[in-house]
């Protein structure tokens, strides 16, 4: 005896399906999106934060002072611009917070991407040295802040980077600068 057996799906089941998928996809977008930018904004403070790390242990180790400053070109220092332009390491031993005589670039980072804006507050707005202590140029108990802001309109809380004159730097999320 031959029973009949129905391959496929009916219409109706199909339409169902695609409205189950579509109302799922609807919910999962946006939770996908703030996913992503939080990712980024977490991949950026922490890409600033290892120039620093980085510029506090070369200048410890070569016993002499390194330089972090904003860098378009990443060969010389910006004057004008945020830190969003890229920034590079280097040894600084002419005029401090530039790239003159015999220094030499140790590390080239790019700009970051996404629209993020990057800013120092005025004593780090340029460029932070470290000396051959691993302590900054900073005044004695100062503590500067890095500004890291998504892109207008925001789904995610921004990040500061907190260097203090003793060299230490850290992230703190959600910042205590509020993002515009």
């Amino acid at each position: 005896m031959n029973i009949p057996i129905d391959k496929g799906f009916t219409l109706i089941e199909l339409l169902i399906t695609i409205s189950i998928g579509a109302i799922l996809l609807a919910i999962a977008i946006p939770g996908y999106q703030s996913f992503v930018s939080s990712s980024r904004m977490t991949a950026q403070s922490n890409d600033f934060l290892s120039a620093l790390q980085l510029a506090r242990s070369e200048a410890v180790k070569r016993g002499r002072l390194v330089s972090v400053c904003k860098s378009a070109d990443g060969a010389t220092c910006a004057v004008t611009g945020t830190w969003a332009q890229g920034w590079i390491v280097f040894t600084d031993s002419g005029v401090v917070g530039t790239v003159d005589g015999t220094d030499a670039v140790i590390r080239v980072f790019p700009a970051i991407s996404g629209n993020s804006t990057l800013v120092g507050s005025i004593n780090i707005a340029s460029f932070l040295s470290y000396q051959s202590t691993g302590s900054t140029s900073l005044a004695a108990g100062s503590n500067e802040v890095v500004s890291l802001c998504p892109f207008v309109p925001a789904t995610v809380a921004g990040r500061d980077i907190q260097v203090s004159a003793s060299g230490r730097a850290r992230v703190q999320n959600p910042p205590a600068v509020v993002c515009p």
